[in-house]
């Protein structure tokens, strides 16, 4: 995992139409200059999502992309507009066209770690799927810029409110109607956003050795950021354990082994937790800590590896005890088989008989014997 391997999601808000923001300032000359910025639009992302001709001037080389999930950008546009057409304003107006109508966010992984990114793609899906529902619409992917990335579109059902699919504008709001402050209300928004980055990065980033963030944003020592990579590469290397135990075929054993295995892990997250939140305190008794975490979870990951081979004895005895129970029960049939067979000759013959006297005396004598 190289130095710079750390996760990288973003999520924006966007209208129909782009919104136009005016700022008046004052020069080095004292004159006021009033500038106009204009933000994109819903329909200018989804267009370079799926790098429609001239909608994307910053990429020298634009690559067709890749639909991983749902339909492709432009079939969300109507979707887009049916749910804005649908919904109303905080005062019950009708929405305007550069009212929020569409969550897009951008998932990467960096370019040293290319040949992991289907994994990561796949992933990313999944923890998309879980999180949003049917409310995700589109997941492309694309290859032809600094770092393969995926672009997803998120559109709230029809009488949902569209900070229901966005976290930051949800907390944001709910300060505002407790009359929190416009400060408070921006901090909520933060915070809230911090925590969609913490779930990702719990369920999917740290799971392929990224961590949290760069070293750099938090101006950690290097020891601290290698006690992190430490950590981000141990869940890593458990996923890819497991991974490797699925494909061999053992998962009645590994169910057997589940409850232990997720108390281990519980009990090497809190390990690693304890030690991170040291990491704001750079002491001398915080990498003291640190470095005894990374010895207890190289205890810890042994024991881990211990549950596997135990995992896959106990699977390959099962195995072993069903073919067993297989085998008998083929004999059984068999011999239930060889019994039928009997019972119907004895049938045929006994019908044969039958049929004879009711041909010779017009009927069967009563005291014929019973097929044994």
């Amino acid at each position: 995992m190289k130095e710079g391997s750390y996760q990288f999601i973003h999520v924006d808000a966007y209208g129909r139409e782009g919104s136009s923001q005016t700022k008046t300032s004052t020069n080095k000359h004292g004159a006021k200059v009033t500038t106009t910025t204009k933000s994109r639009s819903a329909k200018e992302i989804l267009a370079e999502q799926w790098r429609e001709v001239g909608a994307c001037p910053h990429i020298k080389n634009p690559c067709k992309p890749g639909l991983l999930y749902g339909v492709a950008p432009a079939e969300v546009l109507p979707i887009i507009n049916e749910w804005a057409e649908n919904s109303k304003d905080a005062q019950g107006r009708k929405l305007r066209k550069d009212a929020h109508c569409a969550l897009i966010g951008v998932a990467s992984l960096p370019r040293e770690m290319e040949d992991n990114f289907p994994e990561f793609a796949e992933d990313t899906l999944l923890w998309l799927k879980e999180k949003y529902g049917d409310r995700l619409k589109s997941v492309v992917y694309h290859n032809d810029e600094a770092h393969p990335h995926l672009h997803f579109t998120v559109v709230p059902r029809i009488g949902e409110r569209f900070d229901g699919i966005h976290e930051g504008l949800k907390a944001k709001n709910e300060a505002k109607r407790n009359n929190k402050k416009a400060g408070e209300q921006n901090l909520a928004y933060i915070e809230a956003m911090r925590g969609m980055q913490d779930e990702f990065s719990k369920k999917v980033a740290m799971c392929h050795g990224l961590t949290r963030i760069g070293p750099g944003r938090r101006r950690l020592t290097r020891s601290q950021w290698k006690a992190e990579k430490a950590q981000a590469a141990f869940f890593a290397d458990a996923k890819a354990q497991h991974k490797v135990a699925r494909k061999n075929g053992y998962k009645v054993g590994l169910k057997q082994a589940e409850e232990k295995t997720k108390e281990l892990g519980s009990k090497v997250g809190n390990w690693f937790a304890g030690a991170l939140g040291g990491f704001h305190k750079p002491t001398a008794q915080a990498l003291e800590q640190v470095e005894k975490v990374q010895q207890e979870a190289e205890k810890k990951k042994k024991k881990a590896d211990a549950y596997a081979k135990q995992a896959k004895e106990w699977a390959d005895k099962r195995v072993a005890s069903v073919g067993n129970q297989i085998t008998a029960e083929k004999s059984r049939n068999l011999e239930l088989e060889k019994e039928l067979t009997k019972t119907e000759e004895k049938t045929k013959d006994m019908f044969n008989i039958i049929n004879w006297y009711e041909k010779k005396f017009g009927k069967a004598p009563d005291n014929l014997p019973k097929l044994k």
